[in-house]
C-alpha cells in the first residue's frame, strides 16, 4: 500500500535541527543574551551544531541548558521538546512539551507526545484535552483520532469509543489502519464478532501482515480456538517459513497452555498507532518518523515491533548513538536477535569492526543460531579472515539442509568467495555454480566467477557471457562493468575495454584495480600519457600489495602484457 509521503510532512513541516532567528532579532529567545553572557546563545548555537552532526544527546543537552537561561522561550522550548524526543530523553521532552505546547505548539507534535505520556499513566481525561486541538493537519489529525478513542475507552465510554471509530472516515492510506484499530477496540470491548471479522479484514488489507498475524493469533488463543491459531500461524509461515515472532507464537500455541492476558488500554493504543507510524518510518528517513514511533514506545515499552522499528528508524536518520541504545532496549523474545544483530552491523558500519566481532562471536556462542553464526562468518570475511568464516558458511548450509529448507545462494557464494581467498579454487569454483543454480541471474555470483575465469584463462567464451549478463543486470556497478572491460581487453578488444573501464572509474573513481586496469588498457591504445595518470592515480588510492608492486614496476618502466593471441582469436571465433 502506498500514500503520499508529502500529506504527513505537509501535516507537521518542520526542520528537527535548524532555527532562523538571531541574538540580533528581537523576537530572538535570545534577545537578554548578553546579559547572561551569550551563554544561551551559546549552547543554542552548540545544540543546533550537534543536530547537524547528528548527536542527538549533545543537541538535547545543549538546547535543554540554553532553554534552562531562558525559561520563557518557547522556541528553545521547542528545540529541546524535538531534540529530547531524538535523543530518547522522555523526562525532558514532556518538561518542554508543556511549554511548547501551551505557546501554539508550532510543532503539532507536542500535544501528541503529552497525551500518548497521560494515556501511558492513565490519565485518560487529561489526554483527550491534550487532544482536543484545531488545526493539527491530516496525518497527526488522525493519529490524534486513534489516541482519542483510547482516552475515551480508559474512561470508561467504550461504547463511545466504538461508535466513533465505526463512523471515522479516513483518506485511503489510512484505511487498513483504521480496520486494526476498530478491531483492536472490539476485542477490548469484548464483541468477539465484530473483533474476528474485522482482524480478519486487517489480515488482508494490512501492509504489515505480521503484525496483523500476530494480533489475530493472540485473540485466537484468548477466545480458546488455538487450532484456529496454529492454523493462522502455518498459513503464514508457508510463505515466510524463517519469521522467529510467529514461529514462537506457533510453538507456544501448540506446546503449552498458556493464555495471553487481555490488553491494557496503553498497550492496545500503542498497537492503534504502530501501523501509520510504520508506514511513515518505511518510507521516508526523516527525524518526523522517530517521533511517532517514540509515541508507539512509551505507550508499551515492551512491544518489540515497535522497539525494533524505532531502533532502525534511529539507524536510518543517522542518530547511531541513539540507535544502539534503541537495539539495546528491545525486551528479551523472538526480536532479540535480530536487535543484536541489526546494532552489530551497525557498529560494522560505523568502523567499530572489533566491537562488532567481539559481540558477534559472543551472541553465535551464546545461542548457536544460524542468523547469528551468518552475521560473525560475514564479519570475519570483512575482516580477512576467510578460513573461520568457511567453516560458519558451511555449517549454515547444513542446518537449512538439516530443516529441509531450500538451499540459500548466499551462503555457497560466501563461502566461494572464502575458498577463493584461501587458495582452494576448485571448492570455490564448486560453490559459485552451485549459487547459479539455485539462483541465475544473481549479478554478483555471475561476475565473480565470470572475473575468476577471465583471469585465469578459462571458459573465456562462457565467462564472457556471464559478465555481459551481470552488467545487463547491473549497469551502475562499477565492478561489474570493470570486469566487461577486463573481458575485453583479455579477448583483445582493446578500444572497447577502455570504452567499458572509463565507465567503470566514473562509477568507481576510488577503486583502485578499477584505475590500474584503465591504464593498461590506455597503454595498449597508444595513450601512453594517460596510462600513466592511471597508474599513478591506482598507486594513491592504497591498493593492495600485489597491485602496488604492479604499479611500481608500469611506472618503472614494464609495459603491460598484450592479450594472449590464442585467447584473442579463440574469442574472435565465438559470435
Amino acid at each position: 500500500m502506498k500514500f503520499s509521503i508529502s500529506l504527513l510532512i505537509g501535516a507537521s513541516a518542520l526542520a528537527l535541527t535548524a532555527c532562523q532567528t538571531t541574538a540580533s532579532d528581537p523576537s530572538s529567545p535570545f534577545a537578554n543574551a548578553e546579559d547572561e553572557g551569550v551563554s544561551s546563545y551559546g549552547a543554542f548555537l552548540a545544540g543546533r551544531f550537534a543536530g547537524t552532526a547528528r548527536d542527538a544527546e549533545g543537541a538535547a543537552d545543549y538546547y535543554a541548558t540554553a532553554w534552562e537561561l531562558e525559561p520563557e522561550s518557547a522556541i528553545l522550548a521547542e528545540r529541546t521538546f524535538l531534540s529530547a524526543v531524538l535523543s530518547g530523553d522522555g523526562d525532558t521532552a514532556i518538561n518542554a512539551a508543556r511549554v511548547s505546547a501551551l505557546s501554539g505548539d508550532e510543532t503539532r507534535l507536542a500535544r501528541l507526545v503529552l497525551a500518548a505520556d497521560a494515556i501511558a499513566d492513565q490519565r485518560y481525561t487529561e489526554a483527550a484535552d491534550w487532544l482536543d486541538a484545531e488545526q493539527l493537519g491530516p496525518f497527526n489529525e488522525f493519529i490524534a483520532s486513534l489516541m482519542s478513542d483510547w482516552a475515551r475507552a480508559g474512561s470508561g465510554d467504550i461504547d463511545g469509543a466504538l461508535s466513533r471509530a465505526r463512523s471515522a472516515s479516513v483518506p485511503g492510506y489510512a484505511a487498513a489502519f483504521l480496520t486494526m484499530h476498530r478491531a483492536l477496540l472490539a476485542d477490548y470491548a469484548g464483541d468477539d464478532v465484530a473483533a474476528d471479522a474485522a482482524y480478519q479484514a486487517a489480515i488482508s488489507d494490512s501492509p504489515f501482515t505480521r503484525i496483523a498475524v500476530a494480533q489475530y493469533g493472540d485473540f485466537l488463543v484468548r477466545q480458546r480456538r488455538r487450532e484456529d491459531a496454529i492454523e493462522l500461524y502455518d498459513s503464514y509461515l508457508r510463505q515466510n517459513p524463517i519469521e522467529r515472532s510467529i514461529t514462537e507464537a506457533r510453538r507456544i500455541a501448540a506446546e503449552t497452555r498458556r493464555v495471553p492476558r487481555p490488553m491494557t488500554i496503553r498497550q492496545a493504543t500503542a498497537r492503534s498507532l504502530f501501523g501509520p507510524s510504520a508506514a511513515l518510518a518505511s518510507q521516508a528517513e526523516i527525524d518526523l518518523s522517530v517521533v511517532y514511533l517514540r509515541l508507539t514506545n512509551r505507550l508499551d515499552t515492551d512491544y518489540a515491533p515497535a522497539a525494533m522499528l524505532l531502533a532502525g528508524a534511529l539507524e536510518n536518520t543517522g542518530l547511531t548513538d541513539a540507535a544502539i541504545a534503541a537495539y539495546n532496549s528491545v525486551p528479551d523474545g523472538p526480536f532479540r536477535l535480530p536487535a543484536d544483530i541489526d546494532r552489530i552491523w551497525l557498529r560494522a558500519t560505523q568502523g567499530d569492526l572489533d566491537t562488532a566481532l567481539d559481540e558477534a562471536r559472543e551472541i553465535s556462542d551464546e545461542t548457536g543460531a544460524v542468523e547469528a553464526q551468518l552475521v560473525y562468518a560475514d564479519l570475519l570475511r570483512s575482516s580477512g579472515q576467510f578460513t573461520l568464516a568457511a567453516e560458519l558458511y558451511t555449517r549454515a548450509l547444513e542446518a537449512r539442509e538439516a530443516q529441509d529448507l531450500v538451499p540459500d545462494w548466499r551462503y555457497y557464494y560466501f563461502r566461494a568467495m572464502c575458498y577463493e581467498q584461501t587458495g582452494r579454487w576448485a571448492q570455490a569454483e564448486a560453490d559459485f555454480q552451485s549459487a547459479l543454480m539455485i539462483s541465475p541471474n544473481e549479478a554478483e555470483v555471475l561476475n565473480y566467477l565470470g572475473y575468476m575465469w577471465v583471469i585465469r584463462d578459462m571458459n573465456i567464451a562462457e565467462a564472457f557471457d556471464m559478465i555481459e549478463r551481470a552488467a545487463t543486470i547491473s549497469p551502475d556497478q562499477g565492478h561489474i562493468i570493470d570486469s566487461l572491460g577486463w573481458a575485453h581487453y583479455v579477448r583483445g578488444n582493446y578500444e572497447l575495454a577502455v570504452q567499458h573501464l572509463e565507465r567503470a572509474v566514473e562509477l568507481s573513481p576510488e577503486a583502485p584495480t578499477i584505475n590500474y586496469h584503465l591504464g593498461d588498457a590506455y597503454w595498449q591504445v597508444g595513450r601512453e600519457l594517460e596510462a600513466r595518470f592511471q597508474w599513478e592515480r591506482a598507486l594513491g588510492l592504497d591498493p593492495d600489495e600485489d597491485e602496488r608492486v604492479g604499479l611500481m614496476a608500469r611506472l618503472a618502466g614494464e609495459a603491460p602484457e598484450a592479450a594472449d593471441m590464442r585467447v584473442a582469436d579463440a574469442a574472435a571465433e565465438t559470435p
